[in-house]
């Protein structure tokens, strides 16, 4: 079987073929934003979309697997035509209005400053006109679907993110534009020239997968953005994100984690990190072992492990089992 993985993350957009047995990556970087004030934060649609679609189509495969940075959103009219750019995860829009929401714990996310459904709430308070075109939500996955199949679709992973969902109860939030369909199971949704399309999967949910992990490990993933987080079996709430997992289970996540965004700056204090990550891992059901993954440990490994030996943790590394390794792994298991 000749595949196609596709990771679109905040920092680059990578991509791994399959193709008669032999392996290549290669990788872009995701657009720079074309507003990026301190609140705003939005890139050109086309600018994300046009080289992805530009690989699909390049290659010679039978399937495509993607995945997807969360917590962004666009907004389109009733013929899909945008209203908006793509509105980052690294918007903060609701903050300045002041808009927040009631969200429950079945909804797979928490009230924050980025969450998309706050977000939209805070343009129907600003500008209540572009509030009343809005016919079609779309998370950053359903687009790239959409551009393709037509149709507004992708997987719970990714949709979940926005805040509309009940992922106990499977059901979508009520509102005047429509909400991206959202799957619960790994199979195609469609075919575009002639590849089988498979719905766009949560990059955090396809990086822990991607290293193995399972109930009896906890995993601090320090990309550009960090979480910690475990899985658990079936639907599980406590004192973090009930985030949905592959095969109707929970990734228990405390987000918001410093990452390279604040490692970059090169002002992190070991200490400081290393009482915030015992502290988000406190909040998560109690594991065994502990893998530390994602970008940030090739790049800052000095003050990383500086911060493990203070935390007084056993621990594994992982840097290679990335997203994309994690979208292979769900391509060759029966999820």
């Amino acid at each position: 079987m000749n595949r196609l993985f596709i990771d679109v993350g905040s920092t680059n957009v990578k991509f791994l073929s399959e193709i008669n047995g032999k392996q290549e990556r290669e990788s872009v970087p995701f657009p720079m934003p074309v507003l990026d004030d301190g609140c705003f934060y939005e890139v050109n649609a086309k600018q994300i979309v046009l080289p992805i679609l530009q690989k699909i189509n390049q290659t010679d495969c039978d399937e495509v697997y993607l995945s997807v940075q969360m917590h962004g959103y666009l907004l389109a009219d009733r013929e899909g035509e945008l209203l908006t750019n793509y509105i980052s995860w690294r918007d903060n829009r609701a903050k300045r209005s002041g808009t927040a929401v009631e969200i429950s714990a079945e909804s797979g996310s928490a009230m924050k400053w980025n969450l998309p459904r706050a977000s939209v709430f805070s343009i129907k308070k600003e500008d209540p006109f572009c509030y009343q075109r809005i016919k079609r939500f779309f998370t950053l996955g359903s687009y790239l679907v959409f551009c393709m199949l037509g149709v507004n679709a992708t997987h719970v992973t990714d949709a979940a993110a926005s805040g509309f969902y009940n992922v106990k109860k499977r059901t979508a939030a009520k509102e005047p534009f429509e909400l991206p369909n959202a799957y619960y199971h790994v199979a195609p949704i469609g075919t575009y020239r002639g590849k089988r399309i498979y719905p766009p999967f949560g990059d955090q949910q396809c990086a822990v997968f991607g290293v193995g992990c399972d109930e009896n490990s906890a995993v601090l993933n320090l990309g550009t953005a960090a979480q910690a987080c475990t899985p658990a079996h079936g639907f599980v709430c406590g004192a973090f994100e009930s985030r949905p997992y592959f095969g109707g289970n929970t990734l228990c996540t405390v987000t918001g984690l410093s990452g390279g965004r604040e490692l970059s700056g090169g002002n992190a204090r070991a200490a400081l990190l290393a009482e915030e990550y015992t502290r988000a891992l406190s909040k998560l059901p109690p594991r065994q072992k502990l893998i530390v993954t994602g970008g940030c440990f090739r790049y800052y490994r000095p003050i990383l492990e500086e911060v493990l030996s203070l935390m007084g943790v056993s621990y594994t590394v992982d840097t290679e089992a990335d997203a994309l390794i994690g979208l292979k792994k769900i391509a060759e298991v029966n999820l």
